[in-house]
């Protein structure tokens, strides 16, 4: 079944090119409308669980043949723009671009209702400044079936194009919340009985010998310098990841990454 109708547009100046332009540059449309570009993140868009909806599609026009088989999967109500190569190039935000992007609404959630569920693993993010990292860092949490993401005030946004890139689709699939104020988090946290626990590199107690099973929530610091105190105190335990003599610490997305995977590991993989 042919996907929807593509319509030409050669114009920098036109609505939707401005648009695209603003929203791969900044991460988002200013109704808050996700930007992905290239055609994994398009495919990973179609692949989203309902209701998250694929508003609009930009195509280079030397892409467009490339593109056919996926260009008609779209929803028939998706509006798809075919541009010249050379204005993509002045839209795109990646230095070698693909040919595609899309806009995509992703679906509100609430803490409530995630808080909810019967099993809960956060991941919850403190500061983390580098789009890249809080992208992997998303990227394990979807991975190893974590409940959902946070990301408190001050932490970089996980719709920035090179956390969304970073995340490979993640954004796409796991419950996100983002921008939260610290102290309504915790409040919350404590009324459901979640268990928080962070890591500390001079901590006794060692990953692999806690019990991270049950209502938990997972902190993870800004790169350089960690938890800062008022979150700190917020922990109810400190976990060491043993490392070999003489270093120090892992790289923030790589400690998260090992925390996910001993939570995973002790509920039997079950996601």
């Amino acid at each position: 079944m042919p996907g929807p109708k593509v319509k030409e547009i050669s114009s920098a100046t036109n609505s939707l090119v401005k648009v695209f332009r603003h929203a791969l540059d900044e991460g988002t449309t200013r109704q808050g409308w996700l930007a992905l570009e290239g055609p994994f993140l398009v495919n990973e868009a179609l692949k989203a669980p309902p209701p998250t909806r694929l508003h609009s599609v930009l195509v280079a026009q030397g892409a467009a043949e490339k593109f056919g088989a996926l260009l008609d999967r779209l929803p028939a109500e998706a509006e798809v723009a075919q541009i010249p190569d050379r204005l993509f190039a002045q839209v795109a935000s990646t230095q070698t671009p693909q040919g595609i992007a899309a806009l995509v609404e992703l679906p509100p959630y609430h803490l409530e209702s995630i808080l909810a569920a019967r099993e809960v693993v956060l991941l919850i993010a403190c500061g983390v400044q580098d789009p890249g990292n809080l992208g992997t860092i998303l990227r394990s949490a979807h991975a190893f079936g974590a409940t959902a993401a946070l990301t408190l005030k001050d932490t970089v946004s996980p719709f920035n194009p090179k956390a969304v890139r970073s995340s490979a689709g993640a954004v796409l699939h796991l419950p996100l919340l983002r921008d939260l104020e610290a102290r309504e988090v915790w409040g919350r946290l404590r009324a459901a009985r979640v268990r928080i626990v962070a890591a500390d590199s001079h901590s006794p107690s060692p990953l692999a010998q806690a019990d991270l099973r049950g209502r938990l929530a997972i902190l993870v610091g800004r790169e350089a310098s960690g938890l800062p105190p008022e979150i700190s105190r917020e922990a109810h335990q400190f976990l060491s990841i043993p490392m070999r003599a003489g270093v120090d610490s892992v790289n923030a997305a790589t400690a998260a990454g090992i925390f996910l995977y001993e939570t995973a590991r002790q509920r039997g993989f079950r996601y």
